[in-house]
């Protein structure tokens, strides 16, 4: 690992480092992701993050060439509501804030994978009320249960 992984990873417990991105019969595909990268576990214990706090499943931050992907990633395998989803991907940014170095060069991608389709209010929801991270405002990316990774941090 080098760059901002490395850094990253130094920052995050071992314990919360994860290998596969699935919970909740819910998956997103790391085949093809970039190979130099962490996955987070956003429920792990070594983060100390208080149980009442929203968060995201899981935090990716990839890096490829000169690029660095940030992406908070939330899973749900069933129903959902939209205030929720946006909560929990905005716990995980501020923690992704609080992980990060200064001065990076990043492309910040929120990405909720989603099992069951998504009720047309909730969509309005998603696509109406962006997401921060340093200044950079994106609206969620929505893919499917099971999709590559790489189809979001491309999209």
């Amino acid at each position: 690992m080098s760059g901002t992984v490395a850094e990253v990873a130094g920052r995050v417990p071992g314990s919360c480092h994860a290998i596969h991105c699935n919970k909740d019969r819910c998956r997103v595909d790391l085949k093809g992701a970039p190979e130099t990268r962490l996955l987070v576990d956003m429920d792990c214990d070594g983060l100390e993050i208080p149980r009442q706090q929203k968060r995201c499943d899981y935090l990716f931050v990839g890096e490829r060439g000169h690029t660095t992907w940030i992406a908070p990633i939330e899973l749900k395998s069933g129903g959902l509501k939209a205030v929720e989803v946006l909560e929990q991907l905005e716990g995980g940014t501020g923690s992704a804030h609080n992980l990060l170095p200064e001065g990076i060069s990043f492309q910040f991608v929120p990405i909720l994978a989603h099992g069951k389709s998504i009720h047309r209010n909730d969509l309005k929801v998603l696509r109406s009320r962006k997401i921060q991270l340093r200044g950079q405002r994106r609206v969620t990316v929505l893919i499917k249960c099971g999709d590559p990774l790489i189809k979001a941090l491309h999209s």
